[in-house]
Formats: C-alpha cells, structure tokens, sequence
C-alpha cells in the first residue's frame, strides 16, 4: 500500500542463530592439503524467520476471513498470482502472466454487448512445485473452484463479475466479465486464486458428484501436501506453531537467495515484540505489532529498521441480521448517528497511533488514495459532541435512568451494545466501551478466541458491533456489498450481513469505472451515501510497523507493496531476492 515512514535505528542486537548445511561433500582438511579454495567450501544455509499472529488452518484462498495479523500477506511466498506489484511503486506488473493486460494493445476490451474481455498471456516456464507445467487449462479450473458457491472463497470481488473463461491455447487464458471492471487486468492472488488442475482435479469432480464440501476442504493438499507456483514450497505444516518452506529450485523467476524461510505463529503482538527484542525474529509484518509498539522500539530497538506502512481502516461495524444484533435500536440510523458522535476519533487515533491525530477518520478513504480529494472531509459532521449524541438518544425515546444507564422510554429496557474484537485490540475496544458508557451506554467487551480468529460462522455471528479493519484503499467497499455470509456460502460473504440494493449498485458503479472521472463521480456518490446511512463507523488510520533486523535483506520494497487485503502486490511479492548476512 502506501510507505508513510521508513527510518534506520542504528545500534546492535543480539543476531539469530541459523542452521549449517553442507552444500556438497567436504573438501580436504588444511592439514592433508592446505585450506579449501572459497568456490568449494560449503555453502551456508540461509534461513529467514518471520512473524504474524494467526490460527493458520490451511494454505490457499478457501474459508480465509480476516486479513489481520499478516498472515494474508504471506501468500506471494509460495503463490504466485496473475499480476503483482512493482519494486517502489504500486504499479502493476506481470508475474504469472508476461505483462499486464491494458486496452491500449487490446488485451482489455469493452465488448458490444456492454461486457469486458482480457486476455491474459502466460509465461513459457512456470511450472508447480512438483514440476508440472502450469498452463492456462489451470485457470480454467482455478475459475471453477473459486466461482463455486458451495466452496467459502470469501474473496470473490472479481470473481462475482465474471461471466465465462477459455484457454485458447496452454499459454492464453482469457476472462470475460459481465461489465467493464477496473480491477479486471491486475487480479493478484487475492482475487483469482490458482490451484493445480493435475492435482485437485479429480477430487474437485467428486465434489461437484457428491456436494461433499467437507471432503474437498479437508484434503491433505491445504496443509501438509501443498503446491504452488511461489519461490518457496512448503515442507512442514505444523498447526498453531509454524510452517516452513524450501526454496523451489524452478521458480520462473530464479532459484531464491533463501533456503529456508518458516512462518512462525503467535498468540498475541506481545509475545511478537519480545521475540524481535531476543533477537529470535528476523521480521514482522503488518497487523502483528500494534502501533505504540513500533514506536516504542524506535526509542528501545538498536538491532534494525522499523519501517511503516499505511494500512487498514478501523471502524465499528453493526451486526446487520435480525436476531442476531442483540439491540434493534442499533439499526436506527439516528442512533447510529448518536454512538458516532460519543466517540473522539481524534483522541482514539492519538492513544493508538503514537499521537498521531490527524490518523482519525474524516474520511472513506486515506489521505494517500488518488482519489481521496473527492471525498475529503466527508465524516466531518459527526465531529465528537457527546451532548448532541445524548440529544439525540433521548429523542428517539433513550433517557438516563437513575443509575445514569439509559432505558428505554417504551419498554423499560437498557441500552446495551456488546463489542467485539481479535486478539490484540483489548485496549481498542475498551476505548469505544468508555466513550459510550460516558453517555449511558451499558457495554460488553468481548474477544474473539484466536483458534475462532478465521473460523467464518463465528466471526459472522457477532452479536452488537464488531471492532475491525478494512483493506487499504477501496477496500471499504467490501463493507457495503451482498452477498451476507451464511451457511450457504460457508459464510464467506459480507460479515456484517450487510445487505442494500442502494450500496450494491454503486459498488457496481465503482468497481465499472474505467476512467479517473468516472471513479471519481462513483467513490463520491459511495462517501455521500455512508454519511447519510451510516453502514459503518470509521474511526482511524493505521500505520502498522514492520521491524527488520539489521543484517536482513527485505522490506525496503515497502513502497510499493500492499497488505494482504491489496488486489495485487503484497509485502511479499519480492521474497525471492530477500536475504540474510
């Protein structure tokens, strides 16, 4: 996404040990002839640790909820997608594919019909990691599974739009969409998954015989058997500990400098900030590290680089289902206007950003989105003003009864919201709980377990307000658009169970924009309609700290990568060319 700040902490820390391999056999000793010449002696092994804070069940695209805690963002190390991201520059480039479709040779089209074609031309030599030749048959069948209703892809902005794919030869595949989409010539991994036809085939139309969902889900290929087209290939999946992967000597972009990178998981940023102080962490990414704490280690931290990285938008989100959200005032508008109010975005994004005020969200979109003058200033009017917030409860029938606590004038009942959060925003939560107990809200606090972090049914069925983040950039739009998650779908659609046809047209409308003009006119109709219905309560910027360790070659490519939220060009699209002293 975008690169806020990036500065060196200079000083030593303590440097992570890393296993010895021998390369070849071992040459003579000195004593039987003399030292071993420098082109023969064994090569180290290179070995990187990094860090996120998730419950990984499984590899790919199926059932995963949250881009939070970094895992997401791992996903160019061993998946390869369409497009990524270039070095410092947020700008689309050709990975799977040779290069980027563009209309201006053709390969985006508009058809007749009002539909989009793009070609995509696929490179010679990519192969899976098991040595089979990748080829546009592959993404035939990638379309099939991730366009499955049956199957939870909770990623499904492009795929939605699609209405039919061909490869008209092993190295052309082509994408027809069911209306111009913007997004349709940079599809990274997020947006259209590839999965080996050769290798999930045959369970896949045993699937579509049987509908056994579990059967597919449960195969032995999401976790210990995976295979991909990234630089690094999986080799051990262990479950709530780590993962690691090898370097894939055939990647298409060159063997790795790496040969061992593993995934580390944790519970909780605490414990990811100790172990980048111990020096057992080569790296972080983003989510993983709370705000405060990149701060803290610029004054405490001698042993390498913070940088940081723009990175979702916070926000309360209202349950949305009837039976679910435990008080029906909330789906009032004006009371949604009033919990608004109560809360000092200025003073919550100062507490979680290192003081940083100007983080608190005036508007949809941050400051470094093109098109963030068009909808500049757009939340100004529910500036905090706990007064008005307090006028206006009462007026829809909300009074402070003698404990202070507000009931309702009809029936008597309190004013109750539960809010509800992942593990590590237990000061977060507790912030907006204040704000409202000061105007007579009576508030629960609740966390979601980190083994129910990505289990989908669980995180939909929240039962007041949900504490979470959106994607960078137009990613708020994801916030607006149907369909609800539901068993159906294996709840992998809106979270919030959002549903509006009014919001659904003009996400349509936006996500059609092929020029600036027209994404301008779109995203200000969008800013215009959440201030007027209040979907969602944005509260602040994040700017997420990513600490690499001195000696360790990555991230200084931050610039032009994105979380694991952005459509293509992740902070990891570069692994390949990482390194370690």
């Amino acid at each position: 996404m975008h690169l806020c700040v990036g500065r060196s902490i200079f000083g030593a820390l303590l440097a992570i040990s890393v296993a010895t391999a021998c390369a070849g056999p071992a040459g003579p000793s000195q004593g039987a002839g003399g030292p071993t010449p420098a082109d023969q002696q064994p090569r180290r092994t290179k070995t990187l640790t990094m860090a996120v804070t998730a419950h990984v069940g499984a590899l790919g695209n199926l059932g995963e909820s949250t881009t939070t805690g970094g895992w997401a963002s791992t996903a160019e190390l061993h998946t390869a997608g369409l497009v990524s991201a270039d070095v410092h520059a947020h700008r689309p480039v050709g990975r799977l594919a040779e290069k980027v479709p563009s209309t201006d040779d053709g390969s985006v089209a508009v058809q007749p019909d009002g539909g989009m074609r793009v070609q995509y031309s696929l490179r010679k030599s990519v192969t899976w990691h098991d040595g089979a030749p990748f080829t546009a048959h592959d993404l035939v069948f990638s379309y099939r599974v991730n366009s499955d209703p049956g199957l939870p892809n909770v990623q499904t902005d492009a795929i939605f739009l699609i209405s039919s794919v061909e490869a008209t030869d092993d190295l052309t595949f082509v994408m027809t969409f069911k209306q111009p989409y913007f997004l349709g010539g940079t599809l990274g991994p997020r947006l259209f998954w590839p999965h080996p036809r050769h290798v999930l085939g045959d369970a896949y139309e045993r699937y579509v015989e049987t509908k056994n969902g579990d059967e597919f889900l449960n195969l032995p290929y999401w976790t210990s058997a995976y295979v991909n087209t990234g630089p690094f290939r999986l080799t051990d999946f262990s479950a709530g500990d780590s993962l690691t992967f090898e370097a894939y000597d055939g990647y298409f972009l060159g063997r790795p400098i790496l040969d061992i990178l593993r995934i580390k998981l944790f519970s909780d940023s605490n414990t990811v900030f100790a172990n980048i102080l111990a020096g057992t962490l080569d790296l972080n990414l983003e989510s993983t590290l709370a705000p405060e704490m990149g701060y803290q280690l610029e004054e405490i931290w001698g042993g390498g680089t913070v940088y940081r990285v723009t990175g979702g938008t916070r926000m309360l989100a209202p349950q949305w289902r009837q039976g679910i959200q435990t008080e029906p005032a909330n789906f009032d508008v004006r009371v949604r206007t009033a919990l608004y109010q109560a809360l000092d975005r200025e003073e919550l994004a100062a507490a979680r950003e290192g003081g940083r005020r100007e983080m608190a969200g005036w508007e949809i979109l941050p400051p470094t989105d093109l098109l963030f003058p068009a909808v500049k200033d757009g939340l100004r009017p529910f500036s905090f003003d706990p007064d008005r917030a307090k006028a206006i409860l009462a007026g829809v029938g909300w009074t402070p009864g003698p404990d202070g606590t507000l009931r309702n004038a009809s029936d008597g009942r309190r004013f109750k919201n539960i809010l509800t959060a992942t593990a590590g925003y237990e000061r977060e939560i507790a912030a907006f709980a204040d704000y409202w107990r000061r105007i007579g809200v009576e508030v629960e606090e609740i966390m979601v377990p980190q083994s129910q972090t990505r289990n989908g049914e669980y995180r939909a069925l929240y039962p007041g307000y949900e504490a979470t983040s959106q994607s960078e950039g137009t990613g708020i739009l994801g916030k607006l658009e149907g369909p609800a998650g539901n068993a159906a779908n294996r709840w992998a659609g809106n979270r919030g169970g959002y549903e509006d046809p009014r919001a659904q047209r003009l996400v349509d409308a936006f996500r059609g924009s092929l020029s600036e003009r027209e994404q301008v006119q779109t995203i200000k109709a969008i800013s215009d309609f959440i201030v007027a219905e209040l979907p969602i309560l944005i509260a602040y910027g994040t700017a997420w700290p990513l600490a690499v360790r001195k000696g360790v070659k990555a991230l200084d490519d931050v610039g032009g990568g994105g979380g694991g939220g952005a459509a293509y060009g992740t902070y990891t699209r570069n692994a390949h060319i990482w390194d370690v002293d």
